[in-house]
């Protein structure tokens, strides 16, 4: 029996298990560093996604902070002023 072909997806990674499988057979270290930097990836998504709410959260209350009188803002100009 022929050993069974990782899958590969349209960007050239492998993909779900077939990759996971691969992983395991290389060499331990390569292995370990391979699992550190897909930890690291996960934390920098999650802080990138905090970032992006504050950023939205900051954004909502300059508007509000401009506009006490019901006047419109132009959210360029606050953009701008950041």
């Amino acid at each position: 029996m022929l050993p069974r072909v990782p899958s590969i997806d349209q960007q050239g990674t492998i993909t779900g298990a077939d990759r996971k499988d691969l992983m395991k057979k290389l060499p331990k270290f390569i292995y370990d560093e391979e699992k550190a930097l897909e930890k690291t990836r996960k934390v920098l998504t999650e802080k990138i996604a905090q970032l992006n709410s504050a950023i939205d959260d900051v954004s909502a209350q300059l508007r509000h902070e401009d506009a006490p009188n019901g006047a419109a803002v132009n959210s360029d100009e606050v953009e701008a002023a950041i």
